[in-house]
């Protein structure tokens, strides 16, 4: 009787306690999400037919919701009842003529106003500024002749209208491109503009991503044949640059950039650098560039595995803008704000990478790459480093990994 006793009052207890937890879950904390989109291009009105897309992704990396609406007359939007969690991110999104605007916001971010601003296009490539564009000579093969070379340029869209690459124009440049040496290989591109591919053209590689305005960053590596003892190429730049520099390692004596003028050395991740510029490139303008003094055989250690393979012409630009969208393309078609069911997953996602962070973890690659080439670091750990710092860019979701990599670099 008593064990009888005992079962009944346990089963009452957890009939009790079951609808509290569900009540709890079911009262889960909501909001409505409000925000606007607006054109950032002087004059022009709000584009009709848009549909502003909505991500959310838990803490956990889960995809927790997804909605889509359409704004008003003007530019008006809502999502209601959005659940609220600690830790979660909220990715908004607008498709104007056929480029993605958007913004990656945490759960405080929602109190606000959201303003999506939309740009009209152009595809006059000339609007775009190159304000930095650095090349750095990262290691050398002496066996092979083959030099390992990694260049990055910053650069702006001042206006307010968005670039847009027709590839189909050839008499109008409509796109960034960029010039290399002779015979490169195993090109590695990456950027925070949204996803594109790389195009053979002329003595270089073209871009086929949309330029919003405001400021960008690119980098890209590749190795590169060599005789006798230079490298000699014309170096267009096709977009100008307000300033063109060469990094050589100092712990590479004899190799020289005559063309161009040397000026203070500078030190990056304990790697002392000479520097050779030029500055107010225009357009097209470009030089002769030529590196002098590279070793040949005989003179030089031997190196190997400096620049991450690939197909050549055919890699696509890494961008979490880019992944961002086609997720949001993927869930947005519900109408509405739903949230998700148990057991769908997803990455986390990001909308951009921080341009300076960006900056930071190519030269740190640089860096690691020359102390590899230098033998100050073993191989088994250089193999190891490398793929965490160049996931720190490729993706953002690997932070973790690629801080270890940057700590070890700097003990």
């Amino acid at each position: 009787m008593k064990v009888k006793l005992f079962l009944l009052m346990a089963v009452a207890v957890a009939l009790f306690l079951f609808p509290l937890e569900g009540g709890s879950l079911r009262a889960q904390e909501s909001t409505d999400v409000h925000g606007r989109v607006v054109n950032g291009t002087e004059g022009e009105e709000i584009p009709e037919d848009l549909s502003v897309l909505m991500l959310v992704t838990a803490a956990n990396g889960r995809l927790a919701g997804t909605g889509q609406t359409a704004p008003d007359a003007q530019g008006r939007f809502v999502f209601e009842d959005v659940q609220i969690e600690e830790g979660s991110s909220y990715t908004f999104s607008v498709d104007n003529q056929g480029v993605f605007y958007g913004m990656s916001l945490g759960v405080a971010g929602l109190a606000e106003d959201l303003v999506v601003t939309v740009f009209e296009t152009t595809r006059d490539a000339s609007i775009i500024r190159v304000d930095q564009h650095v090349m750095v000579v990262v290691a050398l093969n002496k066996d092979d002749q083959l030099a390992s070379v990694l260049e990055f340029v910053s650069f702006s869209n001042p206006t307010d209208r968005t670039l847009f690459p027709d590839l189909t124009k050839l008499d109008q440049i409509s796109f960034l491109r960029f010039a290399l040496p002779p015979d490169p290989a195993e090109l590695t591109v990456e950027s925070d503009l949204p996803g594109g591919d790389i195009v053979s053209i002329g003595t270089g590689f073209a871009v086929t991503s949309p330029v919003a305005p405001g400021d960008h960053t690119m980098n890209f590596s590749y190795t590169v044949p060599y005789e006798g003892e230079s490298i000699a190429y014309r170096q267009s730049l096709v977009q100008g640059a307000d300033l063109f520099q060469v990094w050589v390692p100092e712990s590479i004596p004899d190799v020289a950039v005559p063309g161009l003028d040397e000026i203070d050395p500078i030190t990056v991740e304990g790697t002392d650098y000479r520097v050779y510029q030029g500055r107010d490139f225009p357009p097209g303008q470009g030089l002769q560039l030529e590196i002098t003094g590279l070793p040949t055989p005989g003179v030089w250690s031997r190196f190997s595995g400096t620049v991450t393979g690939g197909a050549f012409w055919q890699i696509a630009i890494p961008s979490a803008l880019g992944a961002t969208l086609a997720a949001m393309l993927l869930w947005g078609m519900i109408r509405g704000y739903r949230p998700v069911t148990a057991g769908i997953e997803s990455d986390t996602v990001v909308l951009a990478v921080d341009p300076a962070e960006r900056a930071a973890v190519v030269r740190a690659v640089a860096a690691l790459d020359q102390r590899y080439q230098d033998g100050n670091v073993a191989e088994d750990e250089y193999r190891a480093q490398r793929p965490g710092l160049m996931a720190r860019v490729l993706d953002p979701g690997s932070d973790q990994a690629a801080e270890e990599a940057l700590g070890e670099q700097g003990e």
